[in-house]
């Protein structure tokens, strides 16, 4: 069985949706799962909305997730886009808070999308856990993301490094540092719960 870090949450499951219809959504976007697993309701055993998807590595599964994240599932109609996060349980990902660091990624062109927002990142930094251009409601990017890195030596140098950095998308890239939102605006913000300071 494939430890947790191996895993994908994977969100907004339409009812239709076996495993094997997501092991083949998967598949067609190039992508090798090893299982899936569709979680259900446990008082009725109809779907939940959600499932968790295994891969053999961690980096196999953070690649998919980087890659597909906001991409359109093969065979959907009407269209819907792929959900998908680490799944890590909730002690897990405090335990990981306290050593997470963030920047905001700004002046991001259309083509930019999570896959090539990490690797410009992961080819320049070993700590980086995550990165995630934010999208409007129609799966069309705002022009700003984020990146979460597991080092803070390494945030810091990113700020300076990568301001102004040319080589992703058509416009050099706006770096500043990214701090979480108050919890009393998580609420009601609709956004990653991170902001951009200066």
């Amino acid at each position: 069985m494939s430890s947790i870090q191996c895993q994908l949450w994977m969100g907004s499951l339409e009812s239709y949706m076996t495993e094997a219809f997501i092991l083949a959504a998967f598949r067609k976007m190039g992508e090798d799962p090893s299982t899936v697993k569709l979680m259900r309701n446990k008082y009725t055993g109809d779907p939940a909305g959600y499932c968790f998807v295994s891969f053999k590595t961690d980096d196999a599964a953070l690649d998919a997730m980087h890659k597909l994240n906001g991409k359109p599932i093969p065979g959907t109609n009407p269209l819907v886009r792929f959900r998908l996060n680490s799944a890590t349980n909730n002690q897990h990902r405090a335990l990981l808070a306290d050593r997470e660091f963030s920047v905001w990624v700004g002046d991001l062109s259309s083509d930019v999308d999570d896959y090539s927002l990490y690797r410009v990142f992961s080819t320049k930094y070993t700590s980086i856990k995550t990165a995630k251009v934010i999208l409007d409601s129609s799966g069309f990017s705002k022009g700003y993301g984020f990146v979460k890195f597991g080092l803070e030596d390494e945030q810091k140098n990113a700020l300076y490094d990568m301001n102004g950095f040319i080589g992703l998308g058509s416009k050099p890239l706006k770096i500043c540092n990214a701090v979480p939102k108050p919890k009393s605006e998580l609420g009601l913000a609709a956004g990653s719960g991170t902001s951009a300071t200066s």
